[in-house]
């Protein structure tokens, strides 16, 4: 097996890099790559070409990680509210939450930036803004409901 690695594990690494696209994951798919060989000694001992069947491994393997990350994605996305989802530059956080607070009453501000901004708990803005936790959940729930109201009418722009 290790002579094996040596042979073909440049080539498992070039094949998984092109699919993935990221050094670092295809880094890991390599590995799993090599484990599934060590795993399947058997059907490995009997394949034809063994650069054929690492490459079909690193191909499926690395097609299910894809599938499978997009599957957290849209998980992720649907678990979220329209305006919670974090934007991606800190430019684009400060301009949305900017967006979003606007015309939103003073109590639920605060709020919503310790939360949302400053990833503080419950528990720790009810302390910092001297009101009882059940509180500090409604005004989140106000905010999300005004924010998410606010992106459903594309009111963000204006």
């Amino acid at each position: 097996m290790d002579d094996l690695f040596r042979r073909y594990s440049a080539s498992v690494f070039r094949r998984a890099r092109a699919i993935l696209g990221d050094g670092d994951a295809a880094k890991d798919a390599t590995q799993e790559v090599f484990l599934r060989a060590m795993n399947a000694q058997a059907e490995f001992a009997a394949v034809r070409s063994p650069i054929a069947w690492l490459y079909r491994v690193t191909t499926n393997l690395c097609l299910t990680r894809i599938r499978d990350a997009e599957r957290r994605g849209v998980l992720l996305r649907q678990s979220q509210p329209a305006a919670v989802r974090a934007p991606e530059s800190p430019i684009d956080v400060s301009l949305t939450v900017r967006a979003l607070l606007r015309d939103v009453p003073d109590d639920l501000q605060e709020i919503a930036v310790c939360y949302f901004v400053d990833r503080m708990s419950q528990d720790e803005i009810a302390d910092l803004v001297g009101l009882p936790r059940r509180t500090v959940s409604y005004r989140l729930q106000q905010f999300i409901t005004l924010a998410r109201n606010r992106t459903n009418r594309g009111d963000l722009a204006s």
